[in-house]
């Protein structure tokens, strides 16, 4: 079915996400994760860990620091690019007595250029580097580029007559008579002027484009920013194509798991397409939504009842090795949803929100004496009996 576009009178928005000063190195975010669960009266050795994360390499580390801390190897509670599959609260609940769940996307970040979205892969040859995450690249790349193409297709110019104008392809404008099916649709009641019927009619048409009278206010607008106005056929509007002036109208792209996330992201696409990094936009806006996704999910749902419960949501940053130092990977936490067995105290009754939750935290301390030694308890392994492991005897 395709995406539908509803034009309502009440917006949903994504809620500002901070990133500066909020990010948690995994070796102190996880420890310190563990020293919160104690601090709220989780048992020890009592507590399954879960992770919601992509099932990408980089993403190796944190669940390793996750099995060490809580000495077991974390329930899989996650789907392609960060997505939650709530169909699995059941099976983990019933794996241990207090339950504790890690969401996060993942983005890659170049602390030399400070830009986002990229990584290299160590086990290609040469210098590799590739989209990280790969699969919300993969599901933004085709909005990205209808973006980009309608930038260079869509003109303001002055003409002789001294009427500023917005030269528009067809295929971008909404007509009554042949509404756009599939791709990006310019709001022209944002841009254009409109009679006194309510209509907007071109100033003029041409083979394959329509131009239209802006609006004074749009005008104004644009000449904000320094912009020169340019006769003839104008130029392309490029960056002054912003956020609120196009939506989409789409049949969804994805025919996988992948499907999920791409729904998450459409109705916030053209913030996601016009941000200086759009892979960073998008893991922000899909973390958020699968947050409140999962937190009805708990609330509604029956499995975690007369439980201790830590569900964690937030940013998994991906730095590849730099300047001689290892990969590793950065916490940004966004918000969390706290439940205790034997009743909840009235300030976790609701969400904690991203500030409280940075504070809750960074309070504890970084260091777990209860962790495992991974080393030690694959030596143990090695010692055990070799047990005589053979075929069931036939009835």
């Amino acid at each position: 079915m395709p995406y539908r576009f509803l034009n309502p009178s009440i917006i949903r928005q994504s809620a500002p996400f901070k990133v500066d000063g909020l990010a948690i190195p995994y070796p102190e975010f996880v420890p310190q994760l563990y020293n919160l669960c104690m601090s709220l009266g989780f048992r020890k050795d009592l507590i399954m860990p879960s992770r919601a994360f992509c099932s990408d390499e980089n993403q190796g580390w944190p669940i390793i620091l996750l099995t060490k801390h809580f000495g077991t190897f974390p329930f899989n509670h996650g789907r392609v690019g960060g997505i939650v599959a709530i169909d699995r609260h059941g099976p983990h609940a019933h794996h241990g007595e207090d339950s504790v769940i890690v969401q996060a996307s993942h983005v890659g970040y170049d602390p030399g250029t400070g830009v986002y979205g990229k990584c290299i892969r160590p086990k290609m040859k040469g210098t590799c580097i590739s989209n990280s995450c790969g699969k919300i690249t993969h599901v933004i790349t085709p909005y990205l580029e209808q973006y980009e193409f309608a930038q260079d297709r869509i003109f303001l110019l002055r003409d002789d007559k001294g009427r500023h104008l917005i030269t528009v392809k067809n295929s971008f404008i909404d007509f009554f008579s042949h509404p756009v099916k599939n791709g990006l649709v310019l709001r022209l009641e944002n841009i254009a002027k409109m009679s006194d019927n309510g209509h907007i009619l071109p100033a003029a048409t041409f083979s394959t484009t329509h131009s239209y009278e802006l609006t004074e206010d749009f005008v104004k607008r644009i000449d904000s920013t320094g912009y020169t106005w340019k006769g003839g056929e104008g130029e392309s509007i490029g960056t002054n194509l912003t956020d609120d002036l196009f939506y989409f109208r789409e049949d969804l792209h994805e025919t996988d798991e992948s499907i999920l996330l791409e729904r998450n992201l459409i109705e916030f696409m053209p913030t996601i397409v016009t941000a200086k990094n759009p892979p960073l936009r998008a893991a922000k806006i899909n973390i958020q939504l699968e947050f409140a996704r999962t937190v009805e999910s708990i609330r509604r749902g029956v499995d975690y009842q007369g439980k201790n419960l830590l569900y964690v949501a937030g940013l998994n940053v991906d730095i590849s090795e730099f300047e001689g130092f290892p990969a590793t990977t950065y916490f940004v936490p966004w918000a969390a949803h706290i439940q205790l067995k034997d009743g909840t105290p009235k300030e976790y009754q609701h969400t904690i929100e991203q500030d409280k939750l940075f504070a809750m935290l960074t309070e504890q301390e970084s260091v777990n004496p209860d962790q495992a030694d991974l080393k030690v308890e694959i030596g143990r392994m090695l010692k055990a009996p070799h047990f005589d492991i053979r075929n069931p005897k036939k009835n």
